[in-house]
């Protein structure tokens, strides 16, 4: 490890200093008005509404259950452990700062692996500044992706320990992987190519290596396919071979062209605090390009990098590296942009360090000794840079608008619907705004925030009632809310799809719903039972009149007296419910 102690010198100390105000300013800057999003009200907020007995026997369920975790045992481990531990600290956007924590030790684990590479200047502060701003993957600043992210440092500290003859140590990290986020996993196949000789003996390694992480991705495979893991299960043989070849195609244009549309993006749309940040960005990019600049070339001959030759290869280990990033991504499209189906270029964001460190180097180094071209080469390149870190700005403004979103519907919620009960049922006919990136009302997250915002009394899950089963499916945990009170969002002509005999049917394979729980049993339900909000002049409003499907009238769950006071707040009912005083956003589609 004698390289890395050379790195963790002055000059790379202020280097991390230097990423960890980038990466705060780019990805957190407004953490704390973000908030749940999607999975999160899955992985995050229910761990944050356990007492520690009642987590313990959740982590024991799904430690025993592989299935249950997709394979992933170690990723769900990770996040529902950083959901618990927002409910000992009582604040939920303190983990935001451990999310920020995670993505800038990938951050500086990039200097240092890029480092290891080439040991020049430019190559690695442009390249890790590619890494650390990289727009095709708009999930920095998200609680669900740590464990996502958690995996790449896995690849990471995998790649610098193969560097340094920590093979078996290199083989753990790799091998962790699989049951994290198995998505980096392939990229580890590239190691052996990070040699000074491209010879035979490298050639013995490349077979080596291969045959290693073969029979650890079908060891992992065979496990999952003999535990009935679903996603595994369903993929057919031509699924397997024409997927990751479309990927691989399609993923590295779709992540090498985002380099340029995001910043453009972000040109033409600079406003609010961008006009700020933006151009001291720039500034800050300036000066420390210059500074890149007057370092002198360094003789090689010394030179401790792993790649000595560098143009050549480094060329063609970032187009591998970027190929190799898309492969395992069966369930989203390499072409998802926006959003947490971005996920899909993560991975990526190796491989274009590496493209864009070398392009950037290319492009200084032949302009060092022209005065006038050096100066436009900084400015062309600070204004990249303080692009892409206004755009990630662009990505947290979304996300704050979409957390709002969510605080002003359920505020509402609560305020039209203050008498539940134990079979209430509210349905929800409104055009709701998601949001563009992180969604705010994503479908499966809905039914079950109310349980999250009020702590219901226990005597409400009534099992005894509820269908008797034999085995233990992957939901068989959540079968116990199964009758507490729930808000579902409806699909366009829903009526069409819900009455049946005078009663709203609730079945998994009813198309009226925008998704319907897992673990809920088929049933009817009275209308009497069922509150239903719709919207109106940009208003929530609580229907009161009976409503007339075809031959059909259907009376719903009148006012009556308030219950919500009588019970406790749950663990989300702070950051949910908006003080009164506290005007609300337009939530609606405009």
């Amino acid at each position: 490890m004698g390289n890395l102690s050379r790195i963790f010198n002055n000059q790379g100390l202020k280097t991390f200093f230097i990423l960890a105000i980038i990466t705060f300013i780019a990805h957190f800057w407004n953490y704390k008005n973000l908030g749940l999003y999607e999975d999160d009200y899955f992985l995050i907020a229910q761990p944050m509404s356990m007492d520690i007995t009642e987590f313990g026997d959740f982590m024991k369920w799904h430690i025993l259950n592989f299935n249950v975790t997709e394979g992933r045992p170690l990723l769900y481990l990770i996040e529902f452990s950083v959901g618990f531990l927002g409910q000992l600290i009582g604040d939920f956007q303190f983990l935001y700062l451990i999310n920020y924590l995670v993505i800038l030790i990938n951050n500086i684990l990039c200097y240092i692996f890029l480092k290891s590479l080439w040991n020049k200047p430019i190559f690695i502060i442009t390249g890790t500044l590619a890494f650390t701003l990289f727009p095709a993957d708009t999930n920095h600043a998200y609680l669900t992706h740590i464990s996502l992210y958690s995996s790449l440092t896995f690849l990471l500290l995998a790649f610098i320990c193969y560097f340094n003859n920590q093979k078996i140590l290199s083989y753990l990290l790799i091998f962790s992987t699989l049951f994290s986020y198995e998505t980096v996993f392939p990229l580890f196949l590239t190691a052996p190519l990070f040699k000074n000789q491209w010879n035979k003996s490298l050639l013995k390694e490349i077979l080596r290596n291969t045959l290693i992480l073969s029979t650890m991705l079908v060891l992992v495979f065979v496990a999952r396919k003999l535990t009935g893991e679903a996603r595994i299960n369903q993929l057919d043989f031509l699924t397997l071979i024409l997927t990751p070849l479309r990927q691989m195609v399609i993923g590295p244009f779709v992540s090498l062209s985002l380099l340029i549309y995001r910043p453009a993006q972000t040109l033409f749309n600079i406003k609010d605090e961008l006009l700020i940040f933006v151009p001291l960005s720039f500034l800050g990019f300036i000066l420390l390009l210059s500074g890149l600049n007057q370092e002198p070339d360094q003789d090689t001959s010394n030179d401790n990098s792993i790649l000595v030759s560098p143009v050549k290869n480094l060329t063609i280990l970032g187009l591998t590296l970027l190929m190799l990033s898309y492969p395992l991504f069966f369930t989203r499209a390499a072409t998802e942009i926006n959003g947490r189906g971005s996920r899909v270029h993560m991975t990526a964001s190796i491989g274009i360090s590496i493209l864009v460190g070398l392009l950037c180097y290319l492009i200084l180094n032949r302009a060092q000794n022209h005065n006038f071209t050096k100066t436009l080469a900084n400015a062309s390149l600070a204004v990249f840079f303080s692009l892409l870190v206004g755009f990630g700005l662009t990505v947290q403004q979304e996300n704050r608008i979409s957390w709002e979103y969510q605080r002003a519907f359920w505020t509402d919620v609560i305020h039209l619907c203050p008498d539940i009960t134990p079979d209430t049922i509210i349905l929800v006919d409104a055009p709701l705004n998601t949001g563009k990136h992180l969604h705010s009302f994503i479908q499966w997250g809905v039914p079950m925030t109310l349980r999250q915002i009020y702590q219901f009394p226990k005597s409400w899950e009534r099992l005894e009632e509820l269908p008797k089963t034999d085995d233990q499916p992957r939901w068989y945990y959540w079968r116990k809310y199964t009758l507490y009170p729930k808000v579902y969002r409806l699909n366009p002509n829903w009526q069409e799809q819900l009455v049946h005999n005078g009663k709203l049917d609730f079945s998994p394979t009813n198309k009226a719903f925008e998704y319907f729980l897992q673990w809920e049993p088929p049933r009817l339900i009275d209308s009497r039972n069922i509150i239903l909000l719709q919207e109106h002049n940009h208003q929530l409003f609580r229907r009161s009149e009976p409503l007339r499907m075809g031959d059909q009238v259907l009376e719903f769950k009148p006012v009556s007296q308030p219950t919500l006071q009588s019970f406790e707040p749950g663990a989300l009912y702070y950051d949910l419910i908006k003080p009164d005083n506290q005007v609300s956003i337009d939530y609606f589609h405009s």
